[in-house]
């Protein structure tokens, strides 16, 4: 019985790990090279991002008006990933592990948008 639960548990790990590794991955700090979007104006400063898959963006908040990132579920997305919200000079970072476009938006201000490219 107990040869049933642990591996029952490995299982249950093994599947967690495996969607933890999808398309996106929030990463919980910015990794060496990875690209970065600063959020200026009620604007992503740089509204399109080209990155090579298995890199990462970090968007960083520079006014004092919290922002967020959000991408909705779609092609390439299997749920919503909406980062928290971010005050002054915080930041929040995401590792795109799958080629495609990832469109995204924040969120109380969705005027604000931008994507993200993976080659």
């Amino acid at each position: 019985m107990r040869a049933f639960a642990f591996a029952a548990a490995l299982a249950a790990f093994s599947a967690t790990a495996a969607l933890a590794a999808g398309a996106l991955e929030v990463v919980q700090e910015a990794p060496a090279g990875s690209t970065e979007v600063k959020i200026a104006k009620m604007k992503f400063q740089t509204p399109e991002a080209r990155i090579k898959a298995g890199s990462a963006v970090t968007w960083t908040n520079t006014e004092a008006l919290p922002h967020n990132v959000h991408f909705k579920s779609g092609p390439g997305v299997e749920k919503d990933v909406e980062g928290p919200m971010l005050r002054a000079n915080q930041t929040y970072s995401v590792k795109f592990n799958s080629p495609g476009t990832y469109d995204y938006i924040c969120t109380p201000h969705p005027f604000m948008k931008g994507k993200v490219v993976v080659e």
